[in-house]
């Protein structure tokens, strides 16, 4: 299973995507498709997008079973420690 949210994206693109995937809710896509058109779906993704932001989840054999990637995040960033995703807030409180 894989996961495609796009934000602040074109109509075109997300139309686009909506050919492989289903748009659950408003710029968040759900499908299963293999390794290849996975990456297909993320430079397609990743070269029409101006200003708004990617990202993608998918299942995969590691200790919390998804992995993942993004393009210009805003508001959550995720980063990878030792192999563990989290999410890093800007301008949190700590």
């Amino acid at each position: 299973m894989m996961v495609l949210m796009v934000e602040r994206v074109s109509p075109s693109l997300r139309g686009d995507l909506g050919r492989w995937l289903i748009e659950v809710q408003a710029g968040v896509f759900v499908g299963r498709v293999s390794e290849l058109v996975r990456e297909a779906l993320w430079e397609r993704a990743t070269n029409r997008v101006d200003e708004g932001t990617v990202t993608m989840l998918w299942r995969t054999n590691n200790e919390q079973g998804f992995d993942m990637r993004t393009w210009q995040p805003r508001q959550y960033v995720p980063i990878n420690i030792d192999g563990i995703w989290l999410t890093l807030r800007p301008g949190a409180n700590t």
